[in-house]
């Protein structure tokens, strides 16, 4: 696994039959750098990293840093960088960020500014 600053050599491996969900409730503050091998549910805010195969920015949620995932799904706020395979914005996501994609879904509503970069 490489570092999120500009690219990754691979996706996370995708989360085991047997790995449970971890969520940062609403109420939680986190500055550093959050790594998990299960999904992880962002409910609160993070300034720094998030490294995991399946994450869920809820609505209620603020990222401040760096995202990679292999699956990604924004309901709320993420400014900085984003590298994921599969990246899915939804109607109310705010997302200032540059990222680099295989695939990429903005639902109506979502607000982007950054640019897009498609991982060959």
């Amino acid at each position: 696994m490489k570092t999120p600053r500009d690219d990754v050599d691979h996706w996370p491996d995708p989360a085991g039959a047997n790995t449970s969900r971890s969520v940062l409730a609403a109420d939680l503050f986190v500055e550093g750098r959050v790594s998990s091998r299960g999904p992880v549910d962002l409910q609160g805010s993070l300034v720094g990293s998030l490294w995991a195969p399946d994450v869920v920015v809820a609505s209620s949620a603020r990222l401040e840093g760096t995202v990679v995932a292999r699956e990604l799904l924004v309901l709320g706020t993420v400014s900085g960088k984003v590298l994921a395979q599969t990246v899915q914005l939804a109607p109310n996501a705010v997302v200032q960020a540059d990222v680099i994609h295989e695939q990429i879904s903005i639902e109506a509503g979502a607000a982007l500014d950054g640019r897009l970069q498609r991982k060959t």
